[in-house]
Parts: structure tokens; C-alpha cells; sequence
């Protein structure tokens, strides 16, 4: 037995003088501030989240983090950039689910979201919600059926390749329409386009359509919830309409370069679920509709995958060609 000790004390102190001290990850990390790469520009939903999450996940680590901005190309330029940091933990990308959008739709990229990253943590979802304007005279989800069937409507996005984009197109298919695309620069050109007339329908997140629900120039027609929202009584959600598989959500997650060490990973995750708890009443996340849903890194790491598959799969039966 004491033999059997000597060895083992032996083989600890080796792993330690090689620079591989056996459970120090955890203990010593972080010793600096942590970077969080925003694939997108700031003031928008997911920098508020990302923000709120981050602010107090700082409070269990002990360490601040700090959001450096990297918007361009449908998150592509941040992903990217985020693919060439150090795999020590001290830089994470706070990933939109529009980021898997743009793996469907780009044709070559520099990076591979499930090989290049490690999955720290999905933090929550916003819902979508089909926006149409009111000058259609479509009030309910069978008229929209009906209208869209028709091949005459025109709808609006921020892009080709957006969540907003792939769930219109995905909703279109299940009720065998078509509809004119207009892309934009982003969603709040989306909403003036509505606003002004220039489209008749966007997929919009709760978010963006919130100030506008008492509006007399649009109707919520359904929403992608999985239940009524409490600011939204009457507008009923996709599966209640018939359409169960219209289910897509703005979600929002954290990913760190792969290689990164898993205990790492682990800190990282907790101190993320232990900031969920404090923000599930949060008034400014409630008012953007966002639902705090943990995920762990087995979990959010399928969801990415599953969702990955389904895009392509829409971009696929859709004839959408692929960009560079």
C-alpha cells in the first residue's frame, strides 16, 4: 500500500513539473478578464443578453468580462476571429442562432462550428413572430394560407441566410406558398418597409415587433412560442394554428475555441446557469421576450447540429444557391 502511494505521489509530482498540475485548471482560473467576441454590432438583442449573462456570470468567476465587437458578414467575421484565440478560456464567442444560419448558407468558410468550438453553454431563446401588414386584409393564419398560395406577396428580411429568412421560407413550405423576397440591411429596415407598405409580411423576433403591436398597419398573426405570451393574449402560437413544425426561436449561446481545457468549460457553464437564475425576471430580457433555457455543452452541442442540418435542408428544397 505505501508502495502503491509512493508511485502515485511520484507520478502527481511529474505531472506537475511538466506543467500539467493535476486539477489547478479550476483553482487558478481566471486569473484575468475574460474577452467575449459579439458577432454582431452593439445595442442589439444579442448584446443585451450577452451582457446581462456576462455581467453576472463576472460575479461567480470573479473576474470581468469584456464584450469586443466583431460585426460583419452574418457573424462570419467575428466567428472567424474567434476561431484564432488562444484555447486557454480568456476569449469566448457569444454565439446568435443566426450564426448557424450562415453555416447553411456560406459556401466557404474559415472555420467549422462543431469542430472549431467547444460549446460552453445555450443561455435562452426569443420567439419569432409572423408580422403581416394590415392593408392585406389578412387576419388569421388561413388567410395568409390563402394569400400566400396566391405567389403574389413580397416579404422582408435583414438578409439572405437569416433566421428570419429560413423560417419564412420554412413557413411557406408548410403551407405550400411562395412570396416575392426583399432583403434589407437589417430588422429595423424590415419593420420601416412594413411600416411604409413596401412588403406585406416579415418574420420578425417578439423584440423587434413589440413596439408595434397596438399598430393599426400591422397584424401578429402567430407566434413561434411554445405558449401564448403574456403580452401577446391573443395572438396564437404555431402549433396552435396547425403549424407544430414552424417552431424556430432567435437563441443565443457561448462557444470557446476548441482545445479548450474542460474544466475551464465546466467554470464557464455554471457561472452562466448561476446567472440564469437571477435573470429569468428581468425586465429589460423580459421586454425583448427572451426565455432563459439552459443548456449544457452535450445539449447545446446536438442543438447546433440538429439546427445546422434543418437550414440546409430548407436552403436545399428552396433552390437558395449558397454564397462564398
Amino acid at each position: 500500500m505505501r508502495i502503491k502511494r509512493a508511485v502515485l505521489a511520484a507520478i502527481a509530482c511529474l505531472m506537475s513539473s511538466a506543467g500539467y498540475p493535476v486539477g489547478a485548471y479550476a483553482q487558478d482560473y481566471p486569473t484575468q478578464p475574460i474577452k467575449v467576441i459579439i458577432p454582431n454590432p452593439p445595442g442589439g438583442p444579442g448584446d443585451i443578453i450577452a451582457r446581462a449573462f456576462t455581467d453576472k456570470a463576472a460575479q461567480s468567476v470573479g473576474k470581468p468580462f469584456v464584450l469586443e465587437y466583431r460585426a460583419g458578414a452574418s457573424t462570419t467575421i467575428g466567428t472567424a476571429f474567434a476561431t484564432k484565440s488562444e484555447p486557454d478560456g480568456y476569449t469566448i464567442l457569444a454565439l446568435p442562432s443566426s450564426g448557424v444560419g450562415a453555416t447553411a448558407i456560406k459556401k466557404q468558410l474559415r472555420y467549422n462550428l462543431e469542430t472549431d468550438f467547444s460549446p460552453i453553454a445555450g443561455i435562452g431563446s426569443v420567439p419569432l413572430v409572423l408580422v403581416v401588414r394590415a392593408a392585406t386584409n389578412i387576419k388569421t393564419i388561413t388567410d395568409f394560407t390563402a394569400a400566400v398560395r396566391t405567389g403574389k406577396l413580397t416579404f422582408g428580411t435583414a438578409g439572405v441566410g437569416t433566421i428570419g429568412h429560413l423560417t419564412a421560407l420554412l413557413l411557406m413550405n408548410e403551407v405550400e406558398g411562395k412570396a416575392t423576397h426583399v432583403p434589407f440591411k437589417g430588422n429595423p429596415e424590415v419593420t420601416q418597409a412594413l411600416l411604409g407598405g413596401h412588403v406585406d409580411f416579415s418574420i420578425l423576433s417578439i423584440a423587434d415587433a413589440a413596439p408595434y403591436v397596438d399598430s393599426k398597419d400591422v397584424v401578429l398573426i402567430a407566434t413561434t412560442a411554445d405558449r401564448r405570451l403574456s403580452d401577446l393574449p391573443n395572438t396564437p402560437t404555431m402549433t396552435e394554428v396547425g403549424l407544430p413544425h414552424v417552431d424556430a426561436k432567435l437563441w443565443y449561446a457561448f462557444l470557446a475555441p476548441s482545445k479548450t481545457p474542460a474544466d475551464r468549460i465546466t467554470r464557464l457553464y455554471n457561472a452562466f446557469a448561476e446567472a440564469g437564475k437571477g435573470l429569468g425576471s428581468e425586465k429589460q430580457l423580459q421586454s425583448l421576450g427572451f426565455n432563459v433555457e439552459m443548456r449544457d455543452q452535450g445539449a447545446l452541442a446536438k442543438m447546433i447540429e440538429d439546427e445546422t442540418a434543418r437550414w440546409k435542408k430548407v436552403i436545399e428544397f428552396n433552390g437558395i444557391p449558397l454564397e462564398n
